[in-house]
């Protein structure tokens, strides 16, 4: 009988033994995406990253690992490279949007294990962050960044929330336009920031409008995109001022007539992770200049040109 529970008891403490190995295991990743990259990088799971792609620009290791051979390049944000990632044969995978779901889908029929995530609100990608940090092994750390990332804008809003809402048009990109409903983490981050999205009244994420409803929404304010390329070391893809003011109509909108018309540097508004709380601060300062001040390191010239 003695023997039997010396038995049990080995048997018990070579599963807690072999749990608690499994657990502090560090699991290989690739990233298909600039955001999961970025939330990786930041909650400490770097040096797990074997694959991104070309668009991973943030934090700075991620352009120093690609350089160092370290981090292979697996295709841009549409165009995956398969056979790459077959060779690289990481445990997890991590792609986000509806523009990658068709991506998340292959991969697993490969038979890889894909994290996919589409936030909507800013609560999911807080639950992204969560999730990312219990299946890499980094808990603590993403539960802390969150932790974080929820004070600093419970901290904007005990500004913006005394203050006159400003009605805000944000543009996606001209070609539509786009813009977004109230299914959006920017949404979220516009209304933190003391202001109203006059396209909140959509329940959906990003959708096709049209001039003609910008015009009758009359926003205090327009947010015009720049994007950023790393690569070519400049910015890109803006939509000149002078096309905006002359659209239609437009030059009986308040944000017009009061000049306040501006971009937003689009990697920072969008990759909904880190920096969410600098990119709310960003936009509260540009919808209330004179309480909130430009975040440190943010573009310094929000009227950009008139050509």
């Amino acid at each position: 009988m003695k023997t039997i529970k010396q038995h049990v008891l080995i048997l018990i403490i070579l599963v807690f033994s072999l749990t608690a190995c499994s657990q502090g295991e560090k699991p290989t990743l690739v990233s298909c995406s600039s955001t999961m990259t970025e939330i990786i990088y930041e909650i400490g799971a770097g040096n797990q990253v074997l694959g991104a792609t070309s668009f991973c620009f943030f934090p700075e290791q991620v352009m120093k690992d690609k350089e160092a051979g370290r981090l292979k390049v697996v295709g841009d944000f549409i165009n995956i490279n398969f056979a790459r990632i077959d060779s690289i044969g990481p445990d997890l995978i991590f792609t986000d949007t509806n523009m990658q779901r068709k991506i998340a889908d292959s991969l697993r029929a490969m038979g890889f294990t894909v994290y996919h995530f589409e936030p909507n609100r800013l609560e999911d990608v807080y639950a992204c962050i969560l999730k990312i940090g219990e299946v890499t092994n980094n808990a603590k750390s993403a539960h802390d960044m969150v932790d974080h990332m929820k004070a600093g804008m419970d901290k904007i809003r005990a500004v913006s929330s005394k203050l006159e809402p400003v009605r805000v048009y944000m543009e996606i990109n001209h070609m539509g336009p786009w813009t977004f409903g109230s299914e959006s983490p920017l949404h979220d981050m516009i209304r933190a920031a003391g202001g109203v999205n006059v396209f909140g009244d959509t329940a959906v994420g990003v959708f096709r409008t049209s001039n003609d409803k910008v015009v009758e929404k009359n926003p205090d304010i327009i947010l015009s995109p720049i994007w950023l390329d790393a690569e070519l070391g400049g910015w890109k893809g803006i939509t000149p001022l002078r096309e905006i003011y002359t659209r239609p109509g437009y030059d009986e909108t308040d944000a017009v007539t009061r000049s306040r018309v501006l971009y937003y540097d689009s990697a920072l508004m969008k990759h909904f992770g880190p920096r969410q709380v600098v990119a709310t601060q960003k936009l509260a300062y540009l919808l209330h200049p004179e309480y909130f001040e430009s975040p440190e390191g943010t573009i310094p010239w929000e009227l950009g040109w008139i050509k």
